[in-house]
This record gives C-alpha cells, sequence and structure tokens, in this order.
C-alpha cells in the first residue's frame, strides 16, 4: 500500500493487484501509480500472447514518462500521454510485422487539488465511490458496452454476451491525433475528501456484478491491500477468464463515510454473491480449483518447495522453545516519513522473516542481499533503480536473495553502465523467491544467476541485458512467464543457459532479436516445446522498449 498527499487536505491511500486469472497463464494487464504525481490508471493489452504484452508495456512506459512531466492542465496532460503511447505502439508494430495489429485499452485517473481527472479509451473502467454508492464514470468503448450504458440491456446479459470483449475504440491499431474527439474520452468533476476511485479491467467486470463490487469495498474500506485482493479474489472464485487488474485509491474520510452509510447492522445488505448452495459447495469447488491448478502447472515444484520450507522455519521456531514471532512489518526505505530508513541495506539489516521492505523512487548505489522470508517491493513499480557503488570492489552482484522461505522482489529496475558495470544482476538461491516486474539491463556478465538446487518463478519481467539474461544451474529449477527478452549488442548467444540437470519452464515470453536460439541446454522435443509456448521475432525491437 502507498500513501501521498496531492494537497495539504486530501492524502489517497491506494493499492493495486493484477492476476492472469484461472484460464491464462500470461498476463496483458499493466496497473500504473504514481503517487508522488497522483496518477492511477490499468492497461489492458489486445493482440494476442505476445502482442499484447508488448502493446501494454509500450503504453506503461510513454503514459508514466509523460505524466511525470506536470507540463499543461491534467486533461491536456492525460489526452496527450495516450495518445503518444497510442502512436509510439502503432510505429513500433509498423516496424516489426509479427506485431501488427497489437494495441491496448487504457483508462488513467490524475487527482490533484481535490479535482479528478479522468482519460480513458476502451473498455476497462472507473467507478468513482461516494456518498454511500457507486457510479461507473467511464463509458465502455464497445457495441454491448454502449448497450449496457444506454440501459438497451442488463448488466447481467452484457457480461454474458458472447461479443462481450470487441472494441470500437483503442489504443495503437491507427495513428490518432491528440486533438481528435472521438479518441480519448476526459472527465474532469470534484473529488472530496470523502471519495474513493476503483479502476478496473474488464477481467473483473466481466466476472463480477456491480453490486458484488461495490459490497466487497465497503467490507474493506480503510483497507485498500485488502480490498484490491479481494476483488480480484471474487473475479477469479467466479470462473476467473481473463486477466484481472484492480486499482483503488480512497481519500481519508472514505471508510468513515461509506460504514455511517448504514445506521445499524440490520440495515447492512448481504453479499449479492451469497447464495447458500453455492457457499455449501465452496469447499468442494476450492479443493477441485487446487487440485487443478496443481495438476496442470508446471511449477508444482515450487509451491513444494515453499511449503517446505514453511514447514522448516516452523520446526526451527517449536525446537528452540516455541520463540514468539513478531507481527510481520513494512519497512519502509526513502520518502519523507521520519520512521524511514534512507538505504535499504539498513533496512535488510532490521528486517525479519515476514517483514516488507518497501522502497521509495530513486536510484539506490548498493548491494543488496535480501534475507530468507523478506519481501523487496518496490513503492512504485518501475521507479526504484539498484546500480554498483562506485566505491564497491570484486565481483559486483545488484540484489542477492537466499533461503527457503517464500518471499518475492517486485518491480524493482536493476542497471548496469559502462561507467558503473555490475558482473551479475540478481543471484538466488534458496527455495522460494518470486521475481516480478522486474527490469534488467545494460552490459553485465549474467542478468539473474540462479545457483545449484535453486528454485525461483519470474513474471512480467524485462530483460535488455548484453550477456545471458538468465543462467540456470544444475539441479535448479525456473519457471519464467510472460516476461520480454530483448537483445542488446553484438551478444547473440541464446538468452537462457540452463545447466543439462536443471529444469526449466516458459510461458507466454516474447523473444526479440534471437531468432530460434532461445535457450542453450535443451534440445530435442523440451526445446520445441519451448519455442511453441513463446512468441520468437527475429528482427530486434525498438531500443527505447
Amino acid at each position: 500500500m502507498t500513501d501521498v498527499a496531492i494537497s495539504a487536505a486530501v492524502p489517497l491511500h491506494a493499492a493495486f493487484c493484477t492476476d492472469p486469472g484461472r484460464a491464462r497463464t500470461n498476463n496483458e494487464d499493466l496497473p500504473l501509480v504514481d503517487v508522488d504525481h497522483g496518477v492511477y490508471g490499468v492497461i489492458d493489452g489486445v493482440g494476442g500472447q505476445a502482442a499484447g504484452e508488448i502493446a501494454a508495456g509500450v503504453a506503461f512506459d510513454v503514459i508514466r514518462q509523460r505524466l511525470a512531466r506536470p507540463l499543461g492542465t491534467a486533461a491536456e496532460r492525460v489526452r496527450e500521454a495516450i495518445a503518444i503511447a497510442n502512436n509510439e505502439i502503432f510505429r513500433r508494430a509498423d516496424e516489426v510485422p509479427d506485431l501488427h495489429g497489437m494495441a491496448c485499452v487504457v483508462t488513467l485517473a490524475i487527482v490533484t487539488d481535490r479535482v479528478l481527472t479522468i482519460g480513458h479509451v476502451g473498455d476497462s473502467r472507473l467507478y468513482l465511490l461516494r456518498g454511500g454508492g457507486m457510479q461507473k464514470l467511464t463509458h465502455d468503448h464497445s457495441p454491448v458496452g454502449e448497450r449496457e450504458d444506454a440501459r438497451e440491456m442488463s448488466e447481467i446479459d452484457a457480461m454474458r454476451h458472447p461479443r462481450r470483449n470487441e472494441v470500437f475504440r483503442d489504443v495503437g491499431s491507427g495513428y490518432r491525433d491528440k486533438d481528435d474527439e472521438e479518441f480519448v474520452e476526459v472527465i474532469e468533476m470534484p473529488f472530496a475528501p470523502d471519495c474513493a476511485i476503483l479502476l478496473c479491467t474488464d477481467g473483473l467486470t466481466d466476472m463480477v456484478p456491480s453490486a458484488r463490487i461495490e459490497w466487497i469495498i465497503r467490507q474493506y474500506a480503510g483497507r485498500p491491500e485488502d480490498v484490491v485482493n479481494a476483488l480480484v479474489g471474487a473475479a477469479n472464485d467466479a470462473g476467473g477468464k481473463d486477466n484481472v487488474t484492480v486499482v483503488y485509491a480512497e481519500a481519508p474520510a472514505f471508510a468513515a463515510a461509506w460504514r455511517g452509510s448504514w445506521s445499524s447492522p440490520a440495515e447492512t445488505p448481504a453479499d449479492p454473491g451469497a447464495d447458500p448452495a453455492r457457499h455449501a459447495a465452496a469447499p468442494r469447488r476450492r479443493f477441485a480449483s487446487i487440485a487443478r491448478a496443481i495438476v496442470r502447472s508446471r511449477a508444482t515444484w515450487f509451491a513444494v518447495g515453499a511449503v517446505m520450507g514453511i514447514v522448516a522455519a516452523l520446526t526451527v521456531a517449536w525446537r528452540i522453545g516455541g520463540t514468539k514471532v513478531d507481527s510481520p512489518r513494512t519497512l519502509v526505505v526513502g520518502g519523507t516519513a521520519t520512521a524511514a530508513f534512507s538505504r535499504i541495506s539498513d533496512a535488510v539489516l532490521t528486517a525479519q522473516p515476514g517483514d516488507v521492505i518497501r522502497v521509495e523512487p530513486g536510484i539506490y548505489h548498493e548491494r543488496i542481499d535480501v534475507p530468507d522470508g523478506v519481501d523487496l517491493i518496490a513503492a512504485v513499480a518501475g521507479t526504484v533503480t539498484i546500480a554498483r557503488p562506485p566505491d564497491a570492489v570484486g565481483e559486483a552482484v545488484g540484489i542477492s536473495a537466499n533461503g527457503d522461505v517464500s518471499a518475492r522482489i517486485q518491480g524493482i529496475r536493476i542497471e548496469s553502465t559502462p561507467e558503473l558495470p555490475l558482473d551479475v544482476g540478481m543471484r538466488i538461491s534458496g527455495q522460494g523467491r518470486a521475481v516480478e516486474l522486474i527490469e534488467v539491463s545494460g552490459p553485465m556478465r549474467v542478468g539473474v544467476d540462479v545457483l545449484p538446487a535453486a528454485n525461483l518463478r519470474v513474471h512480467g519481467s524485462r530483460f535488455a541485458v548484453a550477456g545471458p539474461a538468465l543462467t540456470v544451474a544444475e539441479r535448479a529449477h525456473a519457471v519464467v512467464t510472460a516476461c520480454v527478452f530483448l537483445r542488446r549488442g553484438a551478444i547473440s548467444d541464446a538468452p537462457i543457459r540452463v545447466s543439462p540437470t536443471a529444469d526449466v519452464a516458459l510461458t507466454g515470453n516474447v523473444f526479440a532479436g534471437y531468432a530460434d536460439d532461445i535457450v542453450k541446454g535443451v534440445s530435442g522435443e523440451t526445446l520445441r516445446q519451448l519455442k511453441t509456448s513463446n512468441s520468437v521475432f527475429g528482427s530486434e525491437l525498438p531500443a527505447g522498449r
């Protein structure tokens, strides 16, 4: 969760959650949260497994950079940011034939000086919550959505319509001018201290009716992380047929105002999704869902390793006399809070298993050794950069992570430069580490080094290194999903190198500039399967992505 003061009177509390859903292995959605500039958004890729992810990534980069510059009115900024993203996606698709037709849909919000400004293209949505009710402010740019907005079709019928996912307005399929009135829908309205906003992709609204969305928010108002997790969970419980991304931000008086809109517990309505027969069958459905996931998942070993690690940790605690375990904490690095650490390594010295180290935007010239069971999270993905310390001697490693208790590294950039080169971007040992939404770039010997017998899961990350992006040592395991690998420099060897005794699973990744040589160390049927479950482009993508 992230806090920021957008004015002296209206601090926002925000959180986001994104998930591939139950039916898909790749995730074409991206949340955009820049609390320093009051920017919130969701991006949903269109155009197939590979192209949709690339389009969303281009839009994310371009929009974030444009909105970080407070030039022009909020309406001008959202209109211009979406138009620039549109034309950049269109240009890159024109340069790489395999990406023709890629696009995305975008919903943005800027909250400044008690004013909410929305920029919207497509069928993702923004809801305003105030006065005890929830109101959809954006219009679905789709045939079915138009009929639903005009009340020619009920919400449930629209959710079930076979053409629900068709859109007639997107970002990237053709060149657009920022002043085109038929392109970006811009909405401006007051935003009071008792309001909240919810932005979401259609993976939520196609699965969960608005009444249940409102009911869930009411239950968890005041706890944004619980709100987004509960909404994503509801979409997955309903079938999870698509990627689902939720961004939620509330002003400080919102929770009390919403709880006060029901004067007594007797007036509190029941869960709109509460069907007695459905709840009676819930344990069986949960078991069946878990069983299916275990059977079909190529990452089962990862879950087993995590459970074994947790059991081992509990056993150790029991053997040393049942020592009391402190509640998990969030240790903040950077920012303006008086209790914040100035260096990541200082927070690491204090961290215990279960703690979260949350890093505010900035460049941190230090080597990070993440302890067992500790999460290292960027407060805003992509704004925290780890770089080599100028006085470092010997082998230079950006981040090292070890241990057997499950933990995440999320949203971090690791950058190597000719002036301050890294040898290894990230080194992983142990059984329980997950890496999400990271970026590793620059000249280095290896991007991510998985040591012998280690287990690692990598999702939604970007590698642009002049050398192998990932090496997997003997008896190690790695699952890599929805990542982008870009060849940089003269080195054209395989971006992934695997020991003969190691195991690697690759699904929904994009490899650009490597031709068919994407993995070294596997051959035959295994290599063929890896190629068919990923997208490989012989041409290199433009350097800006």
